[in-house]
């Protein structure tokens, strides 16, 4: 007779000791890679279309692979409160986040937004500890703490020095808020959900959010002839592959076998690699502060990597 809990949804444990960590540090690494390529596609599309296309594209594309892979292979089917869970942490941290992101950006500049950006970690962290009881070793702290400090000093060359503008500064706070409560509430959704499952229904919420805001700005028609025009596509493609597709699926395997608030800053380190990449593709030139924040940042990933087999994952 067979057991009728047999087709329940399982997920599978972490496959080694510091899974969790190596899929968070692996996701930054996709995505610095990504910001240096979406940067030059800018140039010649619009940041509002590269959210939509990489989100509806890759809630498509990791559902299929989900569907193929199976369960117990970091796909298979998700139970219902689970997928409620991820769409709302799509909807919050991939749609209204981006906007607030991309709002902020065009305020205050990209300088000034980072450095506000890199909060998110100690945030995450608090929300994770008051909502899931997860607490950071000294360790652990230490590696957030220098992570944080690395990503403001190598930003921080480009912050603007003209008065701050307001509104902008509450637009990157209301974002980083947002990409909190979003990875809190995908913690959530992905205990007893697959990483590439998880990942695929958090990017159908991302969807519907971009879309939702879009309506609102009274776009909603602009937006579904982007969506089935070709030319956005050709040009966020790749990038989207590399930084919301493969990137949200290690990204979600972090938050799965990692404490939240490790998770957050080992998603931190993409300055890592985009400095260097920005120098050779975009020719910039990070100058000590940037080399300094990067020597930071690589201070931090190891410190959290190393308490990794000590930390107790809830």
């Amino acid at each position: 007779m067979l057991d009728p809990l047999s087709f329940a949804p399982q997920a599978s444990p972490a496959p080694f000791a510091g899974a969790g960590e190596v899929s968070a540090f692996s996701a930054a690494m996709a995505w610095g890679v990504a910001t240096v390529m979406f940067t030059m596609t800018f140039r010649k599309g619009k940041a509002s279309d590269a959210v939509l296309i990489k989100n509806l594209g890759g809630a498509v594309a990791l559902s299929l692979a989900a569907f193929a892979l199976g369960p117990g292979n970091g796909g298979g089917p998700a139970e219902l409160t689970s997928i409620i869970w991820l769409i709302l942490s799509g909807m919050i941290g991939l749609g209204l986040g981006d906007w607030l992101y991309f709002l902020a950006l065009g305020h205050i500049g990209v300088g000034r937004t980072l450095i506000l950006g890199q909060t998110l970690p100690v945030l995450t962290a608090l929300l994770a500890w008051l909502t899931h009881d997860e607490w950071l070793t000294n360790a652990q702290w230490f590696g957030v703490i220098a992570i944080i400090a690395g990503g403001w000093i190598a930003e921080s060359r480009r912050e603007q020095r003209g008065k701050a503008d307001t509104a902008g500064i509450a637009a990157a706070l209301a974002a980083v808020l947002a990409f909190a409560v979003g990875n809190t509430m995908m913690a959530e959704g992905v205990r007893e959900t697959e990483p590439i499952t998880g990942a695929s229904w958090r990017l159908v919420g991302g969807t519907l959010g971009i879309l939702i805001v879009r309506a609102c700005a009274g776009e909603l028609g602009l937006a579904m002839r982007t969506a089935l025009s070709p030319q956005p596509w050709r040009l966020f493609l790749l990038p989207s592959v590399i930084g919301t597709w493969l990137g949200m699926s290690l990204l979600t395997g972090g938050f799965k076998w990692a404490k939240q608030g490790v998770a957050s800053a080992l998603a931190a380190t993409t300055p890592l690699i985009s400095i260097p990449l920005a120098v050779v593709f975009l020719k910039e030139r990070p100058g000590w502060r940037g080399w300094l924040g990067a020597m930071l940042v690589v201070a931090g990933a190891a410190a959290l990597a190393l308490a990794a087999d000590s930390a107790t994952v809830s």
